[in-house]
């Protein structure tokens, strides 16, 4: 995992791009094109701008505070430019950082409060183990391992990336970490199988890691970010504790087996490809010393990540002892000299400040002023019909556009039981309900997982996006309703 350079070309709205390099030179020329491209971002950026500006200058509405509406302001302005990528991704979050503390939105506790979080240290810790990864030959070998299992065809190799990600998420906990690992994995296969940057097959994956490391495993408890968040806040703030096996009775039948099955097709039909360069089966080489220290440091943090909830220690700090170890002078794993100019810090830095907007949008108040909105406007309806399964649906929906994924259930699980008075249902059923809405994630900004996978790859948002979308409406109009019709059988409902 080299250096990842950030260039702002590649945060352009590459939609635009894309026409433009097919009718350009007959309709406009290149030049033209690149104009209006670079154009429509300014344009964008301009008016997020001037909305978040004007923001600042309204009267505060009854009850709602100074502090609220200056966060509200800040808010609009960096997840519009988020959503955009009218900005690189890091030269956001450094104006996020800038400006929350200059208008004193939140103290710096709170906005540098994602440098605390160990999703950020993990992906810490995953780097320097993606460039041991790499250095020592691991990477490679391991990539021609998946390609002997998985490479009769793309779409093989497509569902098997997706399948290694679930199976790594019973193992793993951190969907973060998986991805930290994985990804160097992959780009190494993507090499050997001939698919160049830029190509349907490299684009597509790396979306089977990054999606596949997020979408089904919010089926499993301890997988994913949101999942923890809940559980805790749940059992902190209404005294209710979710089992693994009730958890995964729950959720794994519709949105764990549904995306593990329907991801790989959607990858698949969006970014078509097909294998076209066979490498020989030679003899695999004899492992190096390297290689074999990397394996046992690799064996003990997978056996470490696995019974976190025997021994307390968490995900992030086993990362990053275990990357500590690998950059140790004489452990023979990394050079001496290599690591630093191999890291790329924008993931870190692009990581804890997502983490941080949703810190401060929930610090600030606006998380719990803009869900009681929501609740009195969007019409909660008495019962357990498939209008009001969705309604709850949407609300979480809505929220975690707003407040990201991790600040998500944060807010959510704190009024879920106004939610649960609206609507007749159990605090359990409402807290439950949130789980569906994180499957239909539209952007990368909302999931660290995605964040991560962004920032390593290089790889384009509009790409991210293209997949996110379709998989969205998936989830709305078959995943909702099958999850309701589940929980109807299981008398959840």
């Amino acid at each position: 995992m080299g250096e990842i350079p950030w260039k702002f070309e590649s945060s352009r709205p590459h939609h635009l791009k894309a026409r433009c390099s097919e009718r350009g030179p007959k309709l406009l020329g290149h030049e033209l094109c690149d104009l209006l491209i670079m154009r429509t971002s300014n344009i964008l950026a301009f008016l997020l701008s001037l909305v978040a500006l004007t923001i600042f200058f309204v009267p505060d509405p009854v009850g709602v505070s100074d502090v609220t509406m200056r966060a509200a302001g800040v808010l609009l302005l960096v997840l519009g430019l988020l959503a955009t990528v009218a900005l690189p991704e890091y030269l956001t979050i450094l104006i996020f950082f800038f400006l929350a503390l200059v208008i004193s939105i939140a103290p710096p506790q709170v906005v540098f409060s994602g440098f605390l979080s160990g999703a950020a240290w993990l992906v810490f810790g995953g780097m320097i183990l993606g460039v041991a990864i790499e250095t020592t030959g691991l990477g490679a070998r391991l990539a021609g391992l998946i390609e002997r299992l998985f490479s009769q065809s793309y779409l093989h190799l497509v569902a098997g990336t997706v399948l290694i990600m679930m199976v790594l998420a019973l193992l793993m906990p951190s969907s973060v970490g998986r991805v930290t690992i994985m990804l160097p994995i992959i780009l190494a296969l993507a090499k050997r199988m001939g698919f160049r940057e830029g190509s349907n097959g490299h684009a597509g994956l790396i979306l089977a890691v990054g999606v596949g490391a997020l979408t089904p495993t919010f089926s499993i408890l301890p997988a994913s970010v949101p999942n923890v968040v809940m559980a805790g806040a749940a059992e902190a703030i209404h005294g209710i504790r979710f089992t693994y096996n009730e958890y995964l009775l729950l959720h794994f039948p519709v949105i764990g087996l549904g995306t593990l099955v329907i991801l790989p097709l959607v990858i698949f039909w969006l970014f078509p490809d097909q294998v076209l360069k066979k490498t020989k089966n030679d003899k695999p080489r004899a492992l190096g010393s390297g290689e074999l220290r990397l394996i046992v440091v690799l064996t003990v943090a997978l056996v470490l990540w696995a019974t976190d909830s025997l021994h307390g220690i968490a995900p992030a700090w086993v990362a990053l002892g275990a990357g500590i170890f690998c950059a140790l002078p004489g452990v023979g794993i990394l050079p001496n000299g290599l690591l630093l100019p191999k890291l790329n810090f924008g993931p870190f830095i692009v990581l804890a400040g997502v983490i941080g907007v949703g810190a401060v949008v929930t610090h600030s108040g606006l998380g719990t002023i803009v869900g009681k909105y929501l609740i009195a406007t969007m019409q909660l309806w008495e019962g357990n019909d498939l209008k009001t399964f969705a309604g709850v649906i949407g609300l979480g929906w809505v929220l975690e556009i707003i407040t990201t994924l991790p600040g998500q259930p944060a807010i959510m699980t704190s009024f879920a039981p106004t939610i649960a008075d609206a609507t007749g249902w159990q605090l359990s059923t409402v807290l439950m309900a949130q789980v569906p809405a994180w499957a239909l994630v539209l952007f990368p900004y909302q999931a660290p997982p995605l964040v991560a996978t962004r920032a390593i790859s290089g790889l384009e948002v509009r790409k991210f996006i293209k997949i996110l979308f379709p998989m969205a409406l998936f989830g709305w109009f078959v995943m909702v309703p099958l999850q309701w019709l589940w929980w109807t059988f299981l008398g959840y409902l």
